[in-house]
C-alpha cells in the first residue's frame, strides 16, 4: 500500500536508514571497506554495552570483542567474505554465526549475527545484524544438560525403562531393559512387536492395555514376559499413558523390575508358613507316636523278663525292639523335615547310616540307574543329626539321578581321609583332622569348570530347562557346615561329577544306648509317676516295682501335683511327662519344686530334648529322657539321678 505522507518520499537514503535502525530491537553495524565502523544503531550500543563515540571509527573486532581466538577468526573471515571487492556484486550469505563477545565489565554476551553488503553511492559497506541470544543459549545449555542427565539415568539405572507406541512398536529401551530381555542391542528389540514378542499371552497385552488407557496408569503390576531365549520372567512393572491435545493415547512409557527370584521366595516362604502351621501338629503326632512305640518296647522287655519267655520269643521280642526304634528313627525325619527343630546330635557309625540310607536310594533313582556302594567294614564315629546329613546326602543323589536322565550309574562310597594341612575351599576354611567321607559319583552330563563356583548358591541349577531351581545344593551346604564339615565337587562337562561331603569325625565311641545287656539297678526308694498314656504307666510300673521300687501312678498333671502334696514326705524321685492334658509336666514341675525344693525331677517326652527347652523353662539341673526309652535306660536313669542326689 502507498505511503500517502508527501514528507515520507522525501527522505534520503541514509535518513531512511537512520530510521529503521533505530526502531530495531536487532543490533546493526555498517562497516567500510576498511572494515571500521561508520554506523552503529542504538540497539548494537545497547547489546554490547558501548557508547556510539566508542563504534565509529572503530575496528569491528575491537567493538565486538570476541570472546575467544576461533569466534575472532570466524568473525573475521565472514566480513572478508561479504565484502564484494573482487565480484562487484552484493553478498548475501545465508550462514548465521554463534560468538561470545565481552560485553559492559566483561560480562559475556552470546550473539546470533548475520551478514550482507550494500553498495552506496559507488562504494560498498558491509552490515552486520545481530541480537543477544545469551538467554537463548543458557536455556538451550540448561535443556542440553537436562537431556544428558536423563538419557544417563535412563541407561544407567538398573530397572528396565521403556517407551511404546499403543500398537506395541518399542520406540526406546535403555541398556537394563535389552539386558533383561536377553537381547544383543536396543536396534534388535526396536524391530520387535511387543505383544507378540515379551508377553507370554498377547492377550495379557490387551487387557493390561485397556487398564493404564482408562486409568492413566498402573503401578507395580506384575506381568509374566518372555525373554529372547524363551524363558518366562516374572517382572513388576509400573505404565503411564501419553495423552495427546485430543485426549488419544500416543505413548505408553514404563518401568519394569525382574522379580522373578522375589516371587520364587515368596513361593518358599508362603511353603515354610504353611510347615508352620502344621509344625504342632507334626509334634504332637510325633509325641504320641513315640508314646505308642514304648508301650511296644516296655511290653517286649517284660515279656523278655518272664520267667516262660524262651530264647527263640526273646529272639522275636528283640526283633520287635529294634523295628520299633526303627520307626523312633523316622519320627525324628518326620520332625526334621516338618518343623526344623534344632540338631539332634548323636555319635553313630557313618557306615550303618549309609547303609540304612541305601534302601531309600534305591526307591529314588529308580530301575533304570544302576547303584554301586563302597562301604568298608568295621566302624567310622561321628556325631551328627541323622535325619539332616540323611536329607543332605539325598538332595545330592537327587541331583545326580536328574543329571543322568534317568539312566546310569550311581556309585556311593564311604571312607575316611586324613587332612594334615589347614586349606582353604569356596565354603571356607579346613581344619587339620580326620574326616568322614560321604562320596556320591554320578555318570551324568557333568559342570562346566565356570560353574562349579556357583552350584552352592540358592537357586542356582545347571538343569538346561530352567525348570529345576530350589536350594537343594545350599541345603547341602548349610547342613554339612553346621556339622562342621565340607563339601566338594569334582566334575568335567560330559563326564560326570562326584560330591564328597566332609564330616569329622568324632573321639566319642559309636554305641547304641538303647539296648542294655545287663538289668537296671533296682531300689527301695519310692516314684511318683505322671503319665497320661495308661499302657505305658502300667509298664513303667510294673517293672520298676519287680525292681523293689514303691511307685506312686497319677493319670494327669493335677492328679500328680495332688498326690505329691499329699505324699512329699514319702516321694524321693518324680517322673513327668512333659505333655499331659490340662496340667503339663513343666506346671507339675514348679509346683513340686515349691513344696519340696530338691525332690528329683526327670521329665519323660517324645520331643527333641533341645526343641523343648529344658533348661530355658525349669532351670539347671534338669534331668530328662527322650522317649522310647527301654525300661532298662529308664531303669538307670534313676538309679542315677537318686545316686547323685545322696
Amino acid at each position: 500500500m502507498a505511503n500517502d505522507d508527501p514528507s515520507f518520499g522525501q527522505l534520503s537514503g541514509s535518513q531512511l536508514f537512520t530510521l529503521v535502525s533505530h526502531a530495531s530491537h536487532e543490533g546493526i553495524l555498517l562497516l567500510d571497506d576498511k572494515g571500521k565502523i561508520v554506523y552503529a544503531s542504538s540497539a548494537a550500543c545497547k547489546i554490547t554495552g558501548r557508547s556510539e563515540k566508542q563504534a565509529v571509527g572503530s575496528p569491528v573486532l575491537t567493538f565486538l570483542k570476541p570472546l575467544n581466538y576461533a569466534d575472532e577468526q570466524r568473525l573475521d573471515m565472514a566480513i572478508t567474505e561479504a565484502m564484494p571487492v573482487a565480484s562487484g556484486k552484493a553478498v548475501r550469505p545465508d550462514n548465521v554465526l554463534e560468538l561470545s563477545i565481552a560485553g559492559k565489565k566483561g560480562k559475556e554476551i552470546s550473539l546470533e549475527l548475520s551478514l550482507a553488503s550494500e553498495k552506496f553511492l559507488d562504494r560498498w559497506y558491509v552490515m552486520l545484524f545481530f541480537q543477544d541470544v545469551t538467554d537463548k543459549i543458557k536455556a538451550r545449555e540448561a535443556l542440553q544438560k537436562s537431556e544428558r542427565k536423563y538419557r544417563k539415568l535412563f541407561e544407567d539405572t538398573r530397572d528396565a525403562i521403556l517407551m511404546t507406541t499403543p500398537d506395541g512398536k518399542i520406540i526406546d529401551i535403555n541398556r537394563a531393559g535389552v539386558e533383561m530381555f536377553g537381547y544383543r542391542n536396543k536396534e534388535e528389540m526396536m524391530k520387535l512387536d511387543a505383544a507378540h514378542d515379551l508377553y507370554c499371552n498377547p492377550e495379557d497385552r490387551a487387557n493390561f492395555r485397556a487398564g493404564v488407557e482408562r486409568y492413566g496408569s498402573a503401578s507395580m503390576h506384575d506381568l509374566l514376559l518372555r525373554r529372547r531365549d524363551g524363558t518366562v520372567i516374572t517382572v513388576s512393572a509400573t505404565i503411564n499413558a501419553v495423552y495427546d491435545e485430543v485426549g488419544e493415547v500416543v505413548v505408553f512409557h514404563g518401568i519394569m523390575r525382574d522379580i522373578t527370584g522375589i516371587r520364587r521366595l515368596e513361593r518358599q516362604v508362603e511353603s515354610f508358613q504353611k510347615m508352620d502351621a502344621v509344625r504342632g501338629l507334626i509334634g504332637d503326632i510325633a509325641h504320641h507316636f513315640n508314646n505308642i512305640l514304648n508301650i511296644i518296647v516296655g511290653n517286649a522287655q517284660l515279656a523278655k523278663i518272664s520267667p516262660e519267655c524262651s530264647d527263640q520269643i526273646a529272639s522275636y521280642l528283640s526283633t520287635i525292639e529294634d523295628e520299633a526304634f526303627r520307626a523312633a528313627d523316622m519320627v525324628d525325619g518326620l520332625l526334621a523335615s516338618g518343623s526344623r527343630h534344632p540338631m539332634d546330635m548323636r555319635t553313630v557309625n557313618i557306615v550303618d547310616i549309609v547303609a540304612d540310607l541305601e534302601k531309600l536310594v534305591r526307591n529314588v533313582i529308580g530301575e533304570d540307574i544302576v547303584l554301586l556302594s563302597a562301604l568298608p567294614p568295621g566302624e567310622i564315629p561321628v556325631r551328627i543329626d541323622i535325619a539332616r546329613i540323611g536329607q543332605a546326602v539325598l538332595n545330592i543323589i537327587v541331583n545326580a539321578r536328574e543329571a543322568m536322565g534317568g539312566k546310569g550309574t550311581l556309585t556311593v562310597r564311604v571312607y575316611s581321609e586324613q587332612i594334615t594341612d589347614l586349606t582353604t575351599t569356596l565354603e571356607g576354611q579346613i581344619n587339620p583332622g580326620t574326616y568322614a567321607v560321604i562320596s556320591v559319583g554320578d555318570t551324568g552330563r557333568g559342570i562346566p569348570a565356570p560353574l562349579l563356583d556357583k552350584i552352592f548358591e540358592p537357586f542356582f541349577t545347571t538343569d538346561v530347562s530352567g525348570e529345576r531351581k530350589g536350594l537343594g545344593l545350599s541345603v547341602v551346604l548349610g547342613i554339612v557346615k553346621q556339622h562342621g564339615g565340607f563339601v566338594l565337587c569334582e566334575s568335567e562337562e560330559g563326564a560326570g561329577a562326584t560330591f564328597k561331603v566332609y564330616v569329622p569325625v568324632s573321639s566319642e565311641i559309636a554305641k547304641e544306648q538303647r539296648f542294655l545287656d545287663e538289668q537296671g539297678t533296682g531300689g527301695a526308694e519310692t516314684i511318683l509317676i505322671g503319665e497320661d498314656e495308661e499302657a505305658l504307666r502300667q509298664i513303667m510300673s510294673e517293672y520298676l516295682g519287680l525292681l523293689g521300687y514303691r511307685v506312686i501312678v497319677a493319670e494327669d498333671g493335677r492328679e500328680a501335683l495332688n498326690a505329691f502334696r499329699a505324699r512329699s514326705d514319702e516321694i524321693d524321685i518324680v517322673l513327668l511327662d512333659i505333655a499331659m492334658p490340662g496340667m503339663g509336666g513343666f506346671d507339675v514341675y514348679h509346683g513340686v519344686r515349691e513344696l519340696v525344693p530338691d525332690v528329683p525331677v526327670i521329665f519323660m517326652t517324645g520331643y527333641n530334648l533341645e526343641a523343648v527347652n529344658l533348661k530355658a523353662t525349669t532351670g539347671k539341673g534338669i534331668n530328662a529322657i527322650r522317649k522310647p526309652f527301654t525300661m532298662v535306660a529308664l531303669a538307670r536313669k534313676i538309679r542315677g539321678v537318686l545316686d547323685e542326689k545322696a
